[in-house]
Order: structure tokens, then C-alpha cells, then sequence
């Protein structure tokens, strides 16, 4: 999901005239831990009765003044088939520029109405226990209801904890299954 929001960001990046650095947020997580710490993640997706299993796993490599790499290995299961990608290393930066729109105003984001929730819960991770802060939403559209909750922790690495969502006949499941510290 971060790769995600940085791969956006880059984009929108190209499209403007001038950008302002702020803290990144996935640096201020990872580099609170010492390399080797590591963490699973593991994304379950159905669509049209077909279901997909991503497990991401996530190393930290090196925690610097500037950055810190981490290196990323992903196993997709489609299908009954298991794909492995090689491990990649990957720089989270300490900071990353936000853009400036070319005319100098700020962008107005319009959304849809969204119906917000927000509360505080202990999931069980590996047999840990690790307070979370969580955000529940649900929205209608154009193309139809769309619901989701996601579970934040600054004890874990990248924050993230789980998220669930729905959208019409697609569902997406991602879970924390495992933190290693050295």
C-alpha cells in the first residue's frame, strides 16, 4: 500500500511546478527498529469467484540518517500456481516532496459522502498482542457501495496492521502474519 501512495505521489509529482519536502512516514516506522527486523504481510483478494494470495516479506537491511533500505521478497499464489519475484531492495527516503500545483492553490479534493468510524483495539499477531488505532468507512457511489476498516499500529513496522475492503463483488483482505526482531 505504500508503494502504492509513492508510486502516486511520483506521478503527481511529474505534473506540477515545484514541490515542498515533508517527513515520510514509512522511515519514521521502519527506522525505529534494528536491521533484521522483519515482517509478513499477506493480501487475500476474491473477484468474480476467483481468489488470489499475495505474502509480502519485508526486511530491514539498513537504517541511515537519510534513509533506510529494506529488502522485499513477494510470493503470488493464482489459481493453485505460486509465483516468487526475487528479493528487491528498496530505499524508503526520510523525506519526500509533496508538489505544488503549477497555478500556485491548493487542490481541492472532492469525495463522496463517507460515513466515518474510529476506535481503539488489541489484535493478536504471532501469538503478540499489538494496540492498534483503527478507521471504518463506507461509502456510496456511482458504482455501488464500497466498505473498509484498517488497523494502525506504531509498534509495527510500515504501520500497518490489517485492512479489509469491499466493492461490489471484489474483497480484499491484508494481515500482518508475522513481525521478527533480531
Amino acid at each position: 500500500m505504500r508503494t502504492l501512495l509513492v508510486s502516486t505521489l511520483c506521478l503527481v509529482i511529474v505534473s506540477t511546478a515545484s514541490a515542498d519536502p515533508v517527513d515520510n512516514p514509512a522511515f519514521k516506522s521502519w527506522s525505529k527498529f534494528k536491521p533484521g527486523t522483519q515482517i509478513s504481510m499477506k493480501t487475500e483478494s476474491e473477484f468474480n469467484k476467483m481468489k488470489s494470495e499475495i505474502v509480502i516479506v519485508s526486511k530491514l537491511v539498513e537504517v541511515g540518517a537519510d534513509k533506510c533500505v529494506i529488502e522485499v521478497e513477494t510470493i503470488t499464489k493464482i489459481n493453485g500456481m505460486e509465483f516468487k519475484a526475487p528479493a528487491m531492495k528498496q530505499d524508503v527516503p526520510k523525506t519526500f516532496d509533496v508538489p505544488k500545483p503549477k497555478d500556485g492553490k491548493d487542490p481541492k479534493i472532492e469525495t463522496p459522502d463517507v460515513k466515518k468510524e474510529e476506535g481503539k483495539e488489541t489484535l493478536k499477531i504471532g501469538g503478540m498482542e499489538v494496540k492498534t488505532t483503527w478507521m471504518k468507512y463506507t461509502t456510496k457511489t456511482k458504482d455501488g457501495n464500497h466498505e473498509g476498516q484498517t488497523w494502525l499500529s506504531d509498534d509495527v513496522p510500515g504501520g500497518l496492521v490489517k485492512s479489509v475492503s469491499k466493492a461490489g463483488d471484489v474483497s480484499t483482505k491484508t494481515e500482518l502474519i508475522e513481525i521478527k526482531k533480531p
